[in-house]
């Protein structure tokens, strides 16, 4: 089963990376944390821009749109919401991360 999770997730990254570039939201990558245990029931996805400038420049209209948009891309990919129902997005920017957490996702994730 997490494989076919885990599907569900890529493919909504690359449906989800091509509507951003479609409509010029400046999107540079995202992260999870997800465990797919019986004892956690969500997953964490971080949107990350290049600069502090475009994360700056993204409104709090166009974060809600864009976590929305995340959400149905999910449904049409079979997240498993009945299992992992509790969806929680976090915003910043690869400048962030370099300047502050050593260019280190991990240390920023955790």
């Amino acid at each position: 089963m997490k494989d076919s999770y885990n599907n569900s997730i890529s493919k909504t990254d690359i449906i989800f990376f091509d509507w951003c570039e479609t409509n010029g939201i400046p999107i540079f990558k995202i992260h999870h944390v997800v465990t797919w245990e019986d004892w956690d029931n969500g997953i964490g996805i971080y949107f990350f821009t290049k600069t502090n400038r475009e994360l700056k420049d993204l409104s709090e209209v166009e974060m809600e749109e864009l976590k929305m948009k995340y959400l149905e891309f999910l449904n049409i990919n079979n997240y498993p919401f009945s299992k992992f129902p509790n969806v929680v997005f976090e915003f910043d920017s690869d400048q962030n991360v370099t300047e502050n957490y050593e260019g280190n996702y991990f240390y920023r994730l955790r």
